[in-house]
């Protein structure tokens, strides 16, 4: 074991130091190795017209590096006093806040929106929400540490009769430009001591790297963290772990090392009298948290009756919808996102029309009238909407990457094959008496959360199992039988 004392941590990192202006006023965003900041080598990206956005290529040495030296910290970081290290975290969310107070953030925000579409105040709110995550820390890993104690992320003690141990040195972890909070994946990863690699999406390459900078900032050892950028094929391939988003697992990776994530399709059931006078601006909300492009968003709502049933819910739902348009990117209100890849919003936009020409509703566009894509200076957007279609359709079921909610009829025994496949089904039942479904869907097999009552639409809670909980990937149990010490019994003859 490395006994060495705790180091020092890396010099500070600026957010002008991962985010800057170069020549003929193009921005370039670096990667971090090791509590650096590096662009020797730099691509384009495809963002929002008008932004010439160039990114950091770490080359095959230097993604080499970064794997070497995250496994060289990995007992250092299990060195760390309770107290101190989570001290970084919170200091990191204090300097994530401050930078967000006092401006210095604003051409980082206005370069992550350029790359992903999202608004810049809902990038800033999504970062905000990052500072909640990483205070809560130790609440959600104390969640999945045995017995609740943080401390077996250092010594593997489990208070049972098996040690809990690391079952890698690093990690490396792929995050999705979908949402700034989908970071708190990567955080919980080194808050339970395991030094990462992020390899962002070219949809987000900048909130991972200020999140390094204010943790850098804050004291963590130099090489805890380093983030790249783009396909980063050495990385993941050579991790001792990888965390990756979406269902295709890359090739060349054991399926024992890789842990997946991210992929949502989260549906509601709304049962007869189920909706109250709330239920449908809650609904609303959920379809557009994080601007639509989260696991936990609403992307389809089943009704148990007929079409008339599914047209009336539909018809509110759409109205709800109505109250959020697209708006240019810069107002302070906006909330839906923009497309950067133009051709992406015209086959999403292909898909749905094929949808209507085979007898979909798009009862958006009767309660709006306001076309389906819409360009507006320079940007272009597809208007949220509301379908209203059957549970055969190929868009029931389907994650958007913004507001859209499939609605379908559903007889009331044809239910769960409906909503199978699910990271949350809600169930809207007023009465709260249909006991019997609420078991059927949670011995679902496809089906990760059901949510029910008050509860309908929790979403995300980091305490929450959410597709399981990562430190059962990221850690295993082991008998360790020495004969000095007795195990104890499991139970008595």
């Amino acid at each position: 074991m490395n006994t060495q004392a705790v180091p020092s941590a890396a010099a500070a990192v600026a957010p002008s130091d991962v985010v800057r202006r170069v020549a003929d006023d193009a921005v370039e965003i670096a990667a971090v190795l090791a509590g650096r900041c590096m662009a020797s080598q730099t691509r384009p990206l495809s963002t929002l017209a008008g932004h010439p956005i160039r990114v950091a290529v770490a080359s095959e040495l230097v993604q080499q590096q970064m794997l070497e030296r995250a496994r060289d910290t990995s007992e250092v970081l299990r060195q760390f006093a309770d107290r101190r290290w989570w001290a970084i975290f919170d200091s990191a969310a204090d300097q994530l806040e401050q930078w967000v107070d006092h401006g210095v953030l604003d051409l980082a925000l206005a370069t992550a929106s350029a790359c992903g579409g999202l608004p810049p105040r809902r990038v800033e709110r999504g970062i905000l929400g990052v500072t909640r995550h990483l205070r809560r820390l130790p609440e959600i890993l104390a969640a999945q540490a045995p017995g609740g104690r943080l401390t077996a992320f250092r010594d593997g003690v489990s208070g049972t009769s098996w040690s809990w141990r690391p079952a890698g040195r690093m990690c490396a972890i792929r995050v999705p430009g979908n949402f700034p909070t989908m970071a708190v994946e990567w955080l919980q990863v080194l808050g339970a001591r395991r030094p990462v690699v992020v390899i962002t999406s070219d949809d987000d390459p900048v909130v991972s790297c200020l999140i390094a900078a204010a943790l850098y900032g804050a004291g963590l050892p130099s090489d805890a963290l380093s983030v790249c950028h783009g396909s980063a094929v050495t990385v993941w391939r050579g991790a001792d772990q990888l965390v990756w988003p979406g269902e295709d697992v890359p090739s060349g990776v054991a399926v024992n090392r890789v842990k997946t994530y991210h992929f949502g399709r989260s549906k509601a059931i709304l049962l007869p009298d189920g909706a109250e006078p709330e239920t449908w601006q809650r609904l609303n909300r959920l379809a557009f948290a994080g601007s639509g492009r989260l696991c936990t968003n609403l992307s389809s709502l089943a009704v148990i009756g007929d079409q008339h049933d599914a047209a009336a819910a539909a018809r509110k739902l759409a109205f709800a919808f109505s109250a959020i348009p697209p708006l240019d990117l810069d107002d302070p209100a906006a909330r839906v996102p923009a497309w950067p890849q133009i051709d992406g919003a015209k086959a999403v936009e292909a898909s749905i029309k094929r949808e209507i020409a085979a007898g979909a509703v798009d009862v958006t566009q009767e309660v709006m009238n306001v076309p389906l894509l819409l360009e507006r200076n320079g940007q272009t957007f597809l208007r949220p909407t509301v379908l209203l279609t059957g549970p055969e359709s190929p868009l029931f079921g389907t994650e958007l990457p913004f507001p859209f909610v499939a609605v379908a009829s559903v007889a009331r025994d044809e239910v769960l094959a409906a909503v199978r496949n699910s990271l949350i089904v809600s169930v809207l039942d007023a009465n709260g008496s249909d006991i019997e479904l609420l078991e059927t869907l949670a011995a679902e097999p496809t089906i990760s959360k059901v949510f029910a009552g008050d509860h309908f639409d929790r979403g995300y809670e980091p305490i929450d199992p959410h597709e399981g909980y990562l430190s059962d990937f990221l850690f295993q149990k082991k008998p360790v039988l020495t004969g000095i010490v007795e195990p104890r019994a499991l139970y008595t003859p």
